[in-house]
């Protein structure tokens, strides 16, 4: 089960997002889907 956590950072509402293990929603998201090489 994934867990969204609602932070407030002073002009700027923010989403930090994990799932049951500690991943990280947008360090997954961020990764490139291809590489040149």
């Amino acid at each position: 089960m994934e867990a969204i956590w609602k932070i407030e950072v002073e002009d700027f509402p923010a989403f930090i997002l994990v799932d049951d293990k500690g991943n990280d929603f947008f360090k997954v998201v961020t990764q490139p889907n291809c590489a040149l090489g």
